[in-house]
């Protein structure tokens, strides 16, 4: 290392503070990362929930993005820290390149895995992907109409023609991690933060494209990827303690310092890396992948959190359709990528600005001034049968009166024999949705069909034909090491070992049904007529859930 590299990697490897977290306690981080924590960019992960609108059921749910960001921070030191030093002991773990400063790329990539998100989470992430991917969809229906080349005919998911670098792009990416991508190549906040660990403008750039691919899961062999692409890898133990602390449920109470003091890489003969557990650590795997099962069943998809998760989505998606030609209406996916994009050079600030205040207060506000228009228009009498499904879904969210489901049901499904059978139940499910609301003479909305399938665990049971769907479950699936004799080891998946009780659960889901209705606010004699619509749904459903969820 040359003089002048010492003296500067000795200055941000200094102390640039520490924070408390109340799952943790102290996480200390050096004066680069704290620069970067204190960017306005990274603040606003302040003002975005962590689970989205679940506070309205859990109350005590208030954690931020920004809080388990840092978490997942922790947890990546710590599983660098093992790693390098089972390195150093028997080969088993990973060397980090010095060179490279690999481990810094690792760390600066955990702290901006989650800096695209956007308000409201992943409700509001499937509403931003699904109104951009309605305007492609247009575009290419008015395309094909003029008997033009189908220029966006394609197998991937439309909104990735917006993203084209497939450099940044893995096989699974997700929209979130698309944007997270998007702000660490493009934020000038950021390379500031970096320049104290990478001076050099080219190196720098590198460094960035690095953070970009790990966090996107562009190499799945990559050591650092999987740390963070994995059914075990830091994001997803992190949200599991996070959550469970903050909404009060026992589920994430696991042995966080065991599991990572039995991580290791296993190597096979064709070199490529895998993240594994010790065959000690089976048991512990076990709790966590149950813990995250009943997370997810009971408080994730919880039937009243699944009823504000959908009425925020309508609500939000209504004023995304509406842009920013509207007080109340919010930024199209479009239009975040080009204020990310914009955020550089001499007419950055409207850009960034426009980033920075893109939280869950932003969309709150909006959805009050939504509301004081509507009901301004019902009084008229002008308000619009869409209009005022929407009025009555944003009452629901502010009086916080959330009902439950007007038929809720779940039943363990076989993934092997039935591949697609939640597509086929929705099909099935919105065909009977359109007549009993036909029928009863009210928008086809307010009668709302939730079908979730939650997988037990991650793994499909392998056959000798090559199957690719099978492969890509399995690719995140949790393996374990063994040793064979003579100091030689070999990895299975946890799934196949004659020691889990869990043996017996892959290939397995619950499949988890609720039928909500909406009724109107406004109606006279509104009690009597939500029952009668409510008893319709149930005859109108009734063969429907017996066939499918109460037989056989």
């Amino acid at each position: 290392m040359k003089e002048q590299d010492a003296i500067n990697h000795a200055k941000y490897e200094k102390s640039g503070g520490r924070i408390f977290d109340a799952v943790y306690g102290y996480i200390e981080l050096n004066t680069a990362e704290f620069e970067l924590v204190n960017s306005p960019i990274f603040q606003r992960l302040h003002w975005i929930k962590q689970l989205g609108p679940l506070h309205t059921v859990f109350p005590s749910a208030q954690h931020s993005r920004f809080s388990h960001t840092l978490g997942v921070f922790y947890i990546v030191k710590k599983m660098i820290a093992h790693l390098s030093d089972r390195f150093e002991k028997d080969g088993s773990g990973y060397k980090f390149n010095d060179n490279d400063k690999e481990a810094e790329v690792l760390r600066f990539a955990a702290l901006l895995h989650d800096i695209g998100h956007v308000p409201l989470s992943h409700v509001g992430e499937e509403v931003l992907k699904n109104a951009a991917q309605e305007e492609i969809k247009a575009k290419q229906k008015s395309v094909n109409s003029r008997g033009a080349i189908n220029v966006f005919k394609y197998q991937e998911p439309s909104w990735w023609i917006l993203f084209p670098e497939k450099e940044y792009r893995g096989d699974h990416t997700k929209l979130h991690e698309r944007l997270s991508a998007e702000i660490v190549l493009h934020n000038e906040e950021i390379d500031k933060a970096l320049n104290m660990v990478w001076p050099d403008p080219k190196q720098r750039e590198e460094a960035k494209k690095k953070m970009a691919q790990i966090i996107v899961g562009k190499d799945e062999t990559n050591v650092p990827t999987l740390l963070l692409h994995s059914e075990l890898d830091a994001d997803r133990i992190d949200y599991l303690l996070r959550d469970s602390f903050f909404t009060g449920v026992g589920y994430g109470k696991i042995e966080l310092d065991y599991i990572i003091s039995r991580l290791c890489i296993h190597r096979g003969k064709d070199g490529v890396a895998i993240l594994c557990v010790e065959d000690k650590g089976l048991h512990t795997i076990e709790h966590y992948i149950l813990g995250r099962f009943f997370l997810q069943t009971q408080v994730i998809f919880n039937r009243k959190v699944r009823l504000m998760d959908l009425l925020f989505a309508d609500v939000m998606e209504y004023m995304v359709k509406a842009g920013e030609k509207r007080d109340w209406g919010v930024m199209k996916l479009q239009q975040v990528r080009y204020h990310i994009r914009s955020g550089k050079g001499k007419n950055k600030r409207d850009h960034l600005h426009a980033i920075y205040k893109y939280t869950d207060a932003e969309v709150f506000g909006k959805m009050r001034q939504l509301h004081e228009q509507l009901d301004y228009g019902e009084k008229k009498r002008k308000a619009a049968t869409e209009e005022r499904y929407i009025n009555d879904c944003i009452k629901i969210i502010m009086d916080g009166r959330i009902d439950n489901p007007v038929i809720t049901d779940q039943k363990i499904i076989d993934l092997k024999r039935r591949p697609d059978y939640k597509k086929t139940l929705e099909e099935e499910a919105n065909k009977i949705k359109t007549k009993v609301a036909k029928k009863n003479k009210i928008f086809h909305k307010r009668i709302n069909v939730n079908i979730v399938e939650q997988e037990v665990m991650k793994y499909r049971k392998r056959r000798e034909a090559k199957d690719d769907k099978l492969q890509e479950v399995n690719r995140e699936a949790v393996k374990i090491r063994d040793k064979t004799g003579n100091d030689q080891y070999k990895w299975m998946f946890a799934a196949e070992s004659n020691a889990t009780i869990l043996r017996g659960l892959h290939d397995k889901a619950l499949l988890i049904l609720n039928i909500y209705y909406i009724p109107s606010k406004t109606n006279a004699g509104a009690e009597e007529y939500r029952k009668k619509v409510e008893e319709s749904i149930k005859q109108g459903f009734d063969e429907f859930v017996t066939k499918h969820f109460k037989g056989k």
